[in-house]
């Protein structure tokens, strides 16, 4: 299995670097087997949304979906179940992988956003 970072990502969806974007696709379009960690999401949101950048949600949201969609690609349950979070709220990726993670637990937070999020079972 490979590991996909942040960085390898980043150059795949912006195309900022064509060379290295080229490697990604074929990667990605080959038939090994990938895995995106759970901290890449937040990252990849964090870096597109930037000044650099300048992208918008909903196309982080589409890179989120594309990556999930894939067969050869891994993302974990936790992951698959933020991005519908991430589509229907305003929150941040990383909250919305928390919120995730939470379901059927209590949290302990005093993020009022995310704890006002349905589903999220308040721990005070």
């Amino acid at each position: 299995m490979v590991v996909l970072d942040t960085n390898t990502l980043i150059r795949f969806f912006t195309k900022d670097d064509l060379i290295k974007a080229e490697k990604v696709k074929k990667l990605i379009e080959s038939d090994e087997e990938l895995y995106v960690p759970d901290v890449v999401f937040p990252e990849i949101e964090y870096v597109l949304l930037s000044f650099s950048y300048n992208s918008s949600r909903q196309k982080v949201l589409i890179a989120f979906k594309f990556l999930a969609s894939k067969n050869n690609i891994y993302v974990s349950k936790h992951v698959k179940n933020a991005i519908e979070i991430y589509e229907n709220s305003s929150l941040d990726m990383a909250d919305c992988i928390i919120a995730s993670s939470s379901k059927g637990n209590l949290l302990a937070s005093f993020d009022r956003d995310l704890l006002l999020l349905k589903g999220v079972k308040v721990y005070w």
